[in-house]
């Protein structure tokens, strides 16, 4: 029996202190509260304005203000990227724009595109293979924290004898490299997904 009292003293004991009507919860106004700590804007704007940082890089569509053209050359833009980043996000570019790379040098900076910007060019291109289009080179180069991308036409010299289209280095006056840097400008400014 005295086991039997011990368990129905504890019962009671355990259903006292389940009540549901605890009002030590329902008053919280007098809880502490942390103390509130004035704000300093003006010198917190200092701060951030003195520490350098890094750019930041975006994750989206186009690399924006990370590219721009140069002024007084049609044929030339410059990506604020180191050269191996330029050099993958240019690549990137010429494959999404379904251009073929006839040859390359990356210990030079040099991509050799094979592009023929008009109707006629483009619409042949599907019928005859890529060596009856004009070829250009795109020259890839570091310049500090930038990387310079030039385009012209290729000099049938330079590149390798597997490579070398008929047209390459053909007439200057059919040199379309400003339609190339345009092509590829807007692809990197506005539809290549930076990663």
């Amino acid at each position: 029996m005295p086991k039997t009292l011990s368990i129905l003293l504890l019962t009671l004991l355990l259903s006292a202190c389940g009540t549901t009507d605890s009002g030590r919860y329902k008053d919280n106004a007098n809880l502490e509260r942390p103390p509130e700590l004035p704000i300093d804007k003006q010198g917190a704007e200092q701060v951030a304005a003195n520490k350098l940082e890094a750019p930041v890089r975006r994750r989206g569509k186009g690399l924006k203000s990370d590219i721009y053209r140069v002024q007084g050359t049609s044929s030339e833009f410059k990506i604020k990227r180191s050269f191996d980043e330029a050099w993958s996000v240019l690549n990137r570019a010429i494959e999404h724009n379904d251009l073929k790379v006839t040859d390359q040098d990356r210990s030079k900076g040099f991509y050799y595109v094979a592009y023929d910007s008009g109707f006629f060019g483009k619409a042949s291109s599907y019928f005859d293979d890529e060596r009856n289009q004009p070829t250009y080179l795109l020259k890839v180069e570091a310049q500090g924290e930038e990387t310079s991308v030039i385009a012209s036409l290729a000099n049938k010299d330079e590149q390798t004898d597997s490579a070398n289209p008929k047209n390459a280095g053909g007439d200057a006056s059919q040199d379309q490299s400003p339609k190339l840097i345009e092509l590829l400008y807007d692809t990197l400014h506005d539809d290549l997904k930076d990663e």
